[in-house]
């Protein structure tokens, strides 16, 4: 999107820390010379806020001290007379909180709409006015067919339930009106349920189709809500935010209402988003439907306080279709087409399941880290100078475990440092490979082929056989890799085994039948007294509750099998035989393995006694984690760059 004669544009913009608001601004930003005020109750938050979203400069934002809740939105004569200056309106603002009870409701929207219009009011008498911009939800009636309109409104009216929508629509009702009586353009966006952005689908918004999903982790839909001819209309925030950057920009406005949701016809219906749904978070598919009104009137009736399931939870599944037509004649005038949600929703489904988990954040964890994704993988971590640190994590963690060594390694080198959630683990959608091993490493490898140039690949536990297995069948010479305490068929439990060979689901709901006290007892075995109690009491607690994800302790259970139930014929060589050497490939670049010696789960693989530099520490199996410091010291003097 090029920057226009958007320099003239000053916005003044509601909601601006919120899911849709952050995204905006961001776009604001990067694509225009738009002036923004902004309407927050706290100026440093609202810093923080959008800084840590990605948003990189605030040249052109001006804070303003508010809120839609207070009479004159709380403004003092200063600024009041500062957003009047301003000639496009955007109002975003309103807690998504499907909950909330109708006092606090009617607080927060109606009183938010009457003052907004107020100063629509204000600029328009002297003529200043170009465009007032109005985000409210897909399912208001205003805009929409005579008939629709009506249902809707009997539907809503007096229900405590539906405070939260029905404040919203009426707050639509009065700017409509308000608009036509004083007579400017007027443009109504309606996001359908949003969802995060391309390519990642962080989805910070847990209350949309965050609801469906948790309901699908804890095992309590096992029906699909409405059937077949129900479906939950889905958008990303950044088509969401592209759309109303679009309209600020927009010279000559035209009265609109854009419901920003695909055609009903081109899209999951609720039968098929359950089954994605569910393959995404390895359970069983729905058995048959129930009528929504019946779900409905069970959660009402007792089933939220049983399940946690709010009866609202369903208010946005619908049998409806919606006129489109505006919208696709403005996604024309953006030249643009509706992206495919169907793509998106394995990345979304995964973030939202490890969003959703009951975890203590990682001891010491940083937290000004960013997210990509590379191929099919989440990355954490930060860019940088020289060649990346690639990093896969091992069994019993996921990516944010090891922040503190990336935050660590990137210290001492200066360098990038990415660290990968693997399939199914962490915010990584699973793979759909029928061997649990290759999908691991196929996966890696479209990582891999994704970055140019030189890297240092580091793999911890099973990690590290994924990460020898990718770099060996990339063929690549410029990937210097460094094993941590690699583990593939080198176990020693044979108690462990004979489990393993029970079926998947057994050993599923044992290893979620475990208790956060025994993790922790397994963590400190072998530490000998060294370590923090409270790191790895929080790490006992973090895999506790990794458990509570079907999809990771899945995939948890597929490596497990792996290393213990054997990995196929080789020719009579052993996994580290046949992929710890690379002799074969012309990589002669220095390799490191690192070998914790109170390991009692496995032994050091003879495979790699030859042709790696070899650091022997004295921890057990998780030290990258626990001994994230040492670790670090370690790879960077390996790096030649400690100094």
């Amino acid at each position: 999107m090029e920057k226009t004669a958007s320099a003239k544009t000053t916005l003044f913009m509601t909601g601006s820390t919120g899911f849709i608001g952050r995204e905006t601004v961001k776009q604001l930003v990067e694509n225009t010379d738009i002036h923004m005020l902004l309407l927050v109750r706290s100026e440093q938050r609202a810093r923080t806020v959008l800084a840590s979203y990605g948003v990189k400069s605030f040249e052109r934002i001006t804070f303003i001290v508010g809120d839609l809740s207070l009479q004159g939105l709380g403004l003092a004569q200063r600024e009041h007379k500062l957003v009047r200056e301003s000639n496009v309106i955007l109002h975003a603002g309103g807690t998504m909180d499907i909950t909330l009870e109708r006092e606090k409701a009617e607080r927060i929207f109606m009183n938010g709409a009457r003052e907004i219009a107020q100063l629509a009011q204000d600029i328009q008498v002297s003529g200043a006015l170009r465009h007032f911009i109005h985000v409210v939800g897909f399912m208001s009636p205003y805009g929409q067919e005579i008939e629709q309109q009506e249902r809707m409104k009997v539907s809503h009216a007096g229900s405590q339930e539906s405070a939260y929508e029905e404040m919203k629509f009426q707050a639509d009702a009065y700017i409509r009106e308000h608009a036509k009586q004083y007579g400017y353009p007027l443009s109504v966006v309606n996001p359908s349920t949003v969802v995060g952005p391309r390519p990642t689908g962080e989805t910070e918004q847990t209350g949309g189709i965050g609801l469906l999903i948790g309901a699908v982790q804890k095992g309590l839909m096992p029906v699909v809500p409405g059937g077949k001819s129900f479906w939950l209309p889905l958008v990303e925030n950044d088509v969401v935010a592209e759309t109303l950057v679009f309209l600020a920009r927009d010279e000559a406005p035209l009265d609109g209402t854009y419901p920003l949701l695909a055609r009903k016809e081109d899209s999951p219906n609720m039968k098929e988003l359950l089954n994605l749904i569910t393959r995404e978070l390895d359970v069983p598919k729905p058995a048959g439907s129930l009528p929504l009104s019946l779900i409905q009137r069970l959660l009402s009736l007792g089933g939220s306080r049983i399940s946690g399931i709010p009866a609202q939870s369903l208010a946005f599944v619908t049998d409806r279709t919606f006129p489109v037509h505006e919208t696709e004649a403005l996604l024309a005038r953006m030249g643009r087409s509706w992206p495919d949600i169907q793509e998106q929703l394995p990345f979304i489904t995964a973030d939202l399941d490890y969003r959703l988990l009951p975890k203590p954040e990682a001891e010491r964890s940083p937290t000004d880290y960013i997210r990509v994704r590379k191929g099919n993988l989440a990355m954490l971590g930060w860019e940088g100078e020289g060649e990346p640190w690639v990093i896969v994590h091992g069994l019993l963690q996921c990516a944010d475990d090891l922040l503190p060594l990336g935050a660590q390694l990137r210290r001492l080198t200066g360098n990038p440092v990415w660290i990968i959630d693997m399939a199914g683990f962490g915010r990584s959608p699973i793979h759909l490979e029928h061997d649990a091993f290759i999908g691991q490493v196929n996966a890696l490898a479209e990582v891999l082929a994704a970055i140019r140039g030189p890297l240092r690949l580091v793999g911890h536990s099973v990690g590290a056989a994924v990460a020898a297995a990718a770099v060996k069948q990339s063929g690549r010479t410029d990937i210097r890799t460094a094993l941590l305490q690699p583990a593939a068929d080198n176990a020693r439990d044979w108690r462990l085994k004979q489990i393993l060979r029970l079926p998947r689901r057994m050993v599923r709901a044992l290893l979620r039948g475990r208790s956060r006290q025994s993790w922790t007892r397994m963590f400190n075995t072998g530490s000998g007294g060294q370590i923090n109690d409270s790191s790895v009491t929080r790490l006992g607690q973090r895999v506790y509750a990794y458990f509570r994800s079907p999809r990771i302790a899945g995939a948890h259970v597929d490596l497990l099998r792996w290393i213990h139930l054997g990995q196929g014929n080789r020719r009579g060589l052993s996994f580290w035989e046949e992929y710890g050497s690379f002799t074969k490939t012309g990589n002669t670049s220095d390799r490191l393995v690192v070998w914790a010696a109170k390991d009692r789960e496995y032994r050091f693989p003879s495979g790699l006694q030859a042709g790696y530099k070899k650091v022997e520490v004295p921890y057990n199996h998780y030290f990258p984690v626990l001994e994230y410091e040492h670790t670090a010291e370690i790879l960077a003097a390996w790096a030649g760059e400690s100094g």
